[in-house]
């Protein structure tokens, strides 16, 4: 289980985060949705442990975040920012390298690293110079860089990952691809997901729950169904929106073009 309570942040006199509560047990994705500037994106960097502040306030399998050393959580979240800046040359192979931290023989190294990168259709670039990427190429190389720390390392517990906005640069079929890797990690490996997102259509199809963020203040917390009701979701995001049922059997988030608005 990875756990916040009562999460509140202030920075320069702006509460940022405001008594927000979360839990996400193993075998769970959860994401988190809300307009810009809601919190998104500073929530996640709470539950990452990236506010020291909070670190008490966040734990992982029971313990606090305080109480675990940068080496011991590695084993067990990994985090992918919204922009990851490189300034080096690196090869696609030597960024997934980065991410590596149990010891392994060359050929195990290699081929591992060529795994991950074809998870996401990116096994192609591994030689390339990662500056050299388009972004969403890169995006596609960062997920397989942290899905590589978690899966390089022996854990007794399960593991999680933490996405902010990991779909942003991608192609609808890279974003559903991806998407149905941390699904299947989720549903065989009982990995925990916690992904905040734009696109109320992934969240959705594949999502366990949603919190829907306004103001740094949850505005609804729960199953899918739950959360994205046109009432709520036009109130949030100040549009008219409607919800109907997709064929596919989940929720279908549909919005009036702007010249019906006016």
């Amino acid at each position: 289980m990875l756990s916040g309570y009562e999460l509140t942040l202030r920075i320069e006199g702006k509460k940022l985060l405001d008594s927000i509560s979360l839990a996400i047990p193993a075998g769970e994705m959860l994401a988190v949705l809300g307009p810009n500037g809601a919190g998104k994106s500073t929530l996640l960097k709470v539950m990452s442990g990236d506010v020291v502040s909070l670190q008490h306030q966040v734990a992982l399998h029971g313990r606090r975040l305080s109480h675990w050393t940068t080496g011991e959580l590695a084993q067990y979240r990994a985090v992918m920012p919204q922009s990851v800046q490189l300034n080096f040359a690196f090869t696609v192979e030597e960024v997934i390298e980065t991410g590596i931290r149990h010891p392994m023989l060359r050929s195990e190294r290699r081929a591992h690293i060529v795994n991950m990168l074809s998870l996401f259709d990116a096994e192609q670039l591994i030689a390339r110079n990662y500056l050299t990427l388009s972004g969403g190429e890169q995006q596609r190389v960062q997920l397989a860089r942290v899905l590589s720390q978690l899966e390089s390392m022996p854990a007794s517990q399960p593991r999680y990952l933490l996405l902010d906005e990991c779909t942003a640069s991608l192609d609808l079929s890279h974003q559903h691809q991806v998407f149905s890797v941390l699904q299947q990690k989720v549903r065989q490996q009982g990995m925990g997901v916690l992904v905040v997102l734009h696109d109320l259509n992934l969240a959705a199809q594949y999502a366990d729950k949603i919190l829907l963020m306004s103001a740094g203040k949850v505005a609804c917390q729960g199953c899918v169904r739950d959360v994205l009701r046109s009432d709520l979701l036009s109130e949030v995001y100040r549009y008219p929106i409607d919800v109907m049922e997709h064929p596919g059997g989940w929720p279908l988030v549909i919005t009036a073009p702007s010249a019906e608005v006016a």
